[in-house]
């Protein structure tokens, strides 16, 4: 794998570049674990989801991206649109380093919609003389024809009493002032979320305080990625908190990303929550999750995550000059006090033709051939709530992919260990969730490199693999069940686009 100078990662991208990504780009679609129906980075390494939000007709995403190659190096934005959240568009670059303030990078950040432009709030981060990380909280505005321009200097600028941590800005409007949400952490190493208002969005911007979480007063280092929703009645607070401890299931990953429901007063810096903090996705890779809305959808929200995690690596596409990719986009909704996690609507469209199909058992249609499909969507139910175990490529008589569910327990367990390439195993190569109700449905959704189990409409696994060619098999068990396996019917647009024309 190639061995990267502090020169290489510091490359911002220009025009003269468009020729070598090109061949980057041609050489990495030739991938066997290049997704079809999930967004993907162009060239080089993709992280986190940035300014997800709904404007002039479209959804938007933009996402961390490094061009060059599979490596976490210079930041900058890369953009892709699309009408109905399956289909997506490659627009380009968005946003690129240009500022003193930005010289180490353009990091995360979040988006709000205002007169017919949409507002993007995101992180300058720089380095001192002794290079110290100093981070600044830039404003960049783009119009209805997609034209992108940037302020200058910053709008929040370093806060003392805070180690040089603070990035990431969400950015809301709530009783007549516009607020951004920072992910900070103090001079004793302690993660916090600092909280901006102003009366307008390109200036005035003035440190309320910290917003402090009712019943946890402090947990883990650094709090990255804050997102805070109102979701029908209730509010969503969602963040990336890093250097968990104690926390049973909350810490089986290298970092996790968390959600309380509950009230949010702004006037006494509090958000109360009502029950316990709880993961977004119990699988192995998930992080630095948005949140966006559309009026159609009124009280549901649309979450996107990036399918992979800080500190992990995945070697089959790394050496390949290529990694990451977005998850599918949820559905939100709070029933019952209870978050509700359900694929968008959209992706129903996926399902095209039926080549397995079993029910209570017995098969009816199987047109598999012990083959796994790279693409597909599988509904799994469960009416008698017997034990299950799904086989997704394995070799031989080996596991493969292994998803199973202990009735007795209430738990889904998801285990790569068998695999031939087991990536990031010193996080471990199972997780379980224990359900809060007997399992009753699954669906699944795979994409040559990417497993996500949606379980009850509720609990979320997220999964990264990358099987061989001699991985093909697919075996199940189980008493009474229903399964359905469809081919998924849509590819993304993988076209290489580097700049807007």
């Amino acid at each position: 794998m190639q061995k990267w100078t502090r020169e290489e990662k510091d490359q911002i991208l220009n025009e003269r570049d468009e020729k070598r990504l090109s061949l980057l780009h041609q050489q990495i679609r030739q991938s066997i674990w290049r997704g079809q129906y999930h967004i993907q980075t162009v060239t080089g390494l993709m992280n986190d989801p940035n300014g997800f939000s709904f404007f002039n007709g479209k959804w938007h995403l933009f996402y961390q991206w490094f061009p060059f190659g599979a490596v976490h190096g210079m930041k900058h934005w890369y953009h892709v649109t699309s009408e109905d959240l399956l289909h997506w568009k490659n627009e380009g670059l968005a946003i690129k380093p240009t500022t003193p303030y930005e010289n180490d990078g353009c990091f995360s950040g979040s988006a709000y919609v205002k007169d017919n432009v949409l507002y993007l709030v995101y992180t300058g981060n720089t380095k001192d003389d002794y290079g110290r990380m100093v981070e600044y909280q830039m404003l960049a505005a783009m119009d209805q024809e997609g034209r992108i321009g940037k302020d200058a200097k910053p709008i929040i600028y370093p806060q003392s009493g805070y180690t040089g941590h603070q990035r990431d800005p969400h950015i809301f409007y709530e009783k007549g002032k516009y607020h951004i949400l920072l992910g900070a952490q103090n001079e004793n190493h302690e993660g916090r979320l600092l909280l901006f208002s102003s009366r307008h969005i390109r200036d005035g911007w003035k440190l309320m305080g910290e917003l402090t979480i009712e019943g946890y007063p402090s947990f883990g280092y650094m709090y990255e990625c804050p997102d805070i929703q109102k979701v029908g009645r209730q509010w969503l607070l969602l963040f990336s908190p890093q250097g968990l401890h104690e926390k049973g299931d909350l810490t089986t990953n290298s970092y996790q990303s968390v959600y309380f429901i509950g009230d949010l007063d702004l006037e006494n810096l509090k958000f109360i929550p009502k029950g316990e903090m709880k993961l977004l996705d119990y699988g192995f890779d998930f992080y630095a999750p948005q949140c966006a809305f559309q009026k159609e959808y009124r009280d549901k929200a649309v979450l996107e995550g990036w399918f992979g995690c800080s500190d992990c690596c995945y070697p089959p596409t790394d050496e390949e000059g290529w990694a990451n990719m977005q998850t599918l986009p949820r559905m939100l909704s709070i029933e019952g006090g209870r978050l509700k996690q359900r694929p968008a609507k959209a992706l129903k469209a996926l399902r095209k033709d039926v080549v397995f199909e079993a029910f209570e058992g017995s098969i009816r249609t199987n047109r598999l051939f012990g083959r796994m499909p790279s693409a597909c969507v599988m509904d799994l139910e469960n009416p008698s709530d017997s034990d299950i175990r799904l086989n997704l490529f394995a070799k031989n008589l080996e596991r493969g992919f292994e998803i199973s569910y202990n009735a007795s327990t209430k738990t889904v367990a998801c285990d790569r260990t068998d695999m031939v390439h087991v990536v990031n195993p010193e996080y471990g190569s199972r997780r379980e969730v224990v359900l809060d109700e007997p399992l009753k449905k699954m669906e699944i959704f795979v994409d040559h490199s990417t497993v996500e189990v949606f379980i009850n409409d509720e609990t979320v696994m997220s999964s990264r693999i990358f099987p061989t060619a001699s991985e093909h098999s697919v075996r199940m068990s189980g008493r009474d069940i229903n399964l359905k396996i469809s081919l998924a019917d849509t590819t993304v647009n993988d076209d290489f686009v580097l700049f807007r024309r």
